[in-house]
């Protein structure tokens, strides 16, 4: 696989919402949070790219077709993180992630995420021996921090962000990040994913 020394812009990321719902106000403990389970599946990458590309964060596509098989890309959740869980005087409840090692794959693909892992689940499940999914190009870890903070019934912040390496088949490695900052209002992002998700692959030469 032959990456550009650097891919930023656009993209997007697996149901912006994912990890944002949130479980309703839990007693906070004398440290003023809860920690809680907290699931991981997240999708970053390019439009309108040469190579285009899906980064999968918490499994590989087969584990996302596998944990939400009805609706794979905005469902599906299968990594797992600790989370703390913070709830303010005024009824603001802020879920907090850092976890280091989480699982990522790298996927070559001129879909966007939805119809990428639409698509991949639909020939997964296809049972026709005629029909192959594709393997990842890279794959490898990254440290994942989160933070969704419920303002109310209607808005919730959204940040999420993976800092992390892959290593391709043939050996290269590549430095990737990649990271998603958007306000939701009853569920719908306020702006354009181009406005709010940022991606980037790079070679590292040694």
């Amino acid at each position: 696989m032959k990456a550009p020394a650097a891919t930023v812009g656009a993209g997007f990321a697996a149901a912006v919402v994912a990890g944002a719902v949130l479980a309703g106000p839990a007693q906070a403990t004398p440290q003023g949070f809860t920690e809680e389970e907290f699931g991981v599946g997240y999708f970053y990458g390019t439009f309108d790219a040469d190579p285009g590309y899906a980064l999968l964060v918490g499994g590989s596509a087969e584990e996302f077709c596998e944990d939400g098989p009805d609706d794979p890309f905005g469902t599906a959740e299968p990594g797992s993180a600790t989370a703390r869980v913070f709830t303010r005087n005024n009824g603001t409840v802020v879920t907090k992630v850092n976890s280091r090692d989480q699982p990522l794959y790298l996927y070559v693909t001129p879909l966007d995420g939805p119809s990428f892992i639409t698509e991949f689940c639909d020939i997964y499940f296809d049972d026709d021996p005629t029909t192959s999914v594709p393997d990842p190009v890279a794959s490898g870890t990254a440290n994942l921090k989160v933070r969704n903070t419920v303002l109310s019934e209607s808005t919730v912040d959204i940040f999420n962000s993976v800092n992390g390496f892959l290593t391709a088949g043939d050996g290269t490695e590549y430095k990737v990040r990649a990271s998603v900052d958007v306000l939701l209002e009853n569920g719908a992002p306020t702006t354009n994913p181009v406005d709010f998700v940022n991606f980037s692959l790079t070679e590292i030469r040694r």
